[in-house]
């Protein structure tokens, strides 16, 4: 009997575990079902992708962010001013930090 209650949840590891990994590994969907909601800056580092024609958002592939349990990823974040962008480029390597509000990741401090 315990052998296979065992087998049971092995089994059901098995089938669960890919899923769960590649929700982990894929391309940022919607954090705004994440448990950490957070109004102090976290800060990050990452490659900018692309940046808006008007500089209110930009997408970066960031490192993995400890503070939020969030895997390395490519994902669009607002800024709080389009001057933060003013200088940066697609391609730059960048260190930021970004706040999380109203369910917007939110960049309010960014540099090469």
């Amino acid at each position: 009997m315990q052998s296979k209650f065992f087998s049971t949840v092995c089994f059901t590891l098995l089938i669960v575990s890919p899923m769960v990994w590649g929700m982990a590994m894929g391309e940022h969907q919607d954090h705004q079902n994440s448990a950490v909601v957070s109004e102090s800056a976290i800060s990050a580092t990452g490659t900018i992708k692309s940046i808006a024609p008007d500089r209110m958002s930009v997408r970066i592939f960031h490192n993995p962010i400890p503070a939020l349990n969030w895997p390395a990823m490519n994902m669009p974040f607002s800024v709080a001013d389009h001057e933060l962008l003013h200088s940066l480029q697609v391609g730059d390597k960048v260190h930021f930090e970004f706040v999380q509000k109203e369910g917007n990741d939110v960049i309010v401090k960014i540099s090469k």
